[in-house]
């Protein structure tokens, strides 16, 4: 259905469109302590499904307890966030994008024959008598129709046409296009006036298009356009009706059809694109995976039953028994020991 594409009057404003061995071993410094998560965790002290890891620091055995392995980095909750963004933002900012990109819109003539197949008849009816100039109007029309596609169509009533039976000159409009222009594609301008005492025009005009019209008419087009020819119609001595109409029909006839930038679709899509980026980028950044402290980077599995203390002959460094053939600190052999094994050949005493 059609819709208003804005108005003015005679006041001047216009609208807009809508070390020794010893049992037990050395424990991590840490007296204790355990750090943890909701599934990784380490410890100093055993506990249930844990893992026992071996390295050395200041010349001294350290165990330490995990559920996981502590040599390797923790990447789950890094891909977890990855996942995450690109489920959550990821489609935000592609609808960014896609604001960004429709800011841009390319016109593309009418095809009138798609709506009616005849020759378009270009209306003008003054019935008020206040064209000057019939031909010049109607060319300026049917050069705006060859070049959008969009047919105009003028024409003039009295304010008593309309004031008695229609709330507003735009009700009164659109009952005129939907009576006479079924196609859509029609641009219908109605102007009205009647002179009243001491010689005063009372004059308004309004103007109403087709919904298919709505690819070339678009708002930022109309408004401006709306906005020249009101002007115009004020400057009475300088221009008559018709030509306030065609002068703004040929002017505004090739900016319909140049490359339309919707400020407004840039401005959001620039926030929302830069925003959601700068949110995904801090959480992919915050869920890096952390670091695997140095000591624990030459840690080792110790998974003896029980855990003995021997001390270097050579260095003096601590080394546990039964995980090395040298010494993990100087490389020096370590000499032949006396403990007794167990079945799977872990050490259980020290003789």
């Amino acid at each position: 259905m059609p819709h208003s594409s804005g108005g003015g009057s005679h006041s001047g404003g216009s609208h807009s469109s809508h070390s020794s061995h010893s049992g037990g071993g050395s424990r991590h410094s840490g007296g204790g302590s355990s750090s943890s998560s909701s599934s990784r965790r380490t410890s100093s002290t055993p506990f249930p499904g844990c893992k026992r890891y071996l390295y050395y620091k200041n010349d001294k055995p350290c165990l330490v307890y995990s559920n996981y392995d502590i040599r390797k980095s923790d990447k789950s909750q890094f891909i977890a966030s990855i996942v995450i963004c690109a489920i959550v933002f990821l489609p935000f900012i592609i609808l960014s994008a896609i604001f960004m990109v429709k800011a841009f819109s390319f016109p593309k003539k009418i095809e009138y024959s798609k709506y009616k197949h005849k020759t378009p008849e270009f209306v003008i009816e003054d019935n008020l008598g206040v064209f000057e100039n019939e031909a010049n109007l109607e060319k300026s029309m049917e050069e705006f129709y060859d070049a959008t596609g969009v047919v105009p169509a003028v024409i003039t009533v009295t304010n008593d046409t309309w004031n008695q039976d229609y709330k507003s000159l735009e009700a009164y409009a659109y009952d005129v296009y939907v009576n006479r222009f079924p196609d859509e594609v029609h641009w219908l301008f109605v102007y009205s006036t009647a002179e009243k005492e001491g010689g005063f025009d009372d004059w308004y005009w309004e103007g109403m298009q087709g919904d298919n019209t709505d690819p070339v008419l678009t708002t930022e087009r109309v408004d401006a356009f709306t906005e020249s020819l009101n002007t115009r119609l004020l400057q009475r001595s300088k221009y008559s009706v018709d030509d306030a109409f065609a002068i703004t029909f040929d002017e505004y006839r090739p900016v319909m059809m140049k490359m339309q930038v919707n400020k407004k679709n840039i401005i959001l899509g620039s926030v929302m694109f830069i925003t959601m980026s700068a949110v995904a980028g801090l959480t992919i950044a915050t869920s890096k995976p952390h670091k695997v402290p140095e000591d624990y980077k030459k840690a080792v599995p110790c998974e003896l039953k029980a855990v003995y203390q021997a001390s270097c002959n050579f260095c003096g460094g601590m080394y546990i028994v039964g995980m090395h053939t040298g010494c993990p600190h100087c490389g020096a052999a370590i000499p032949p020991q006396s403990y007794i094994q167990d079945p799977q050949g872990n050490i259980v005493k020290i003789l």
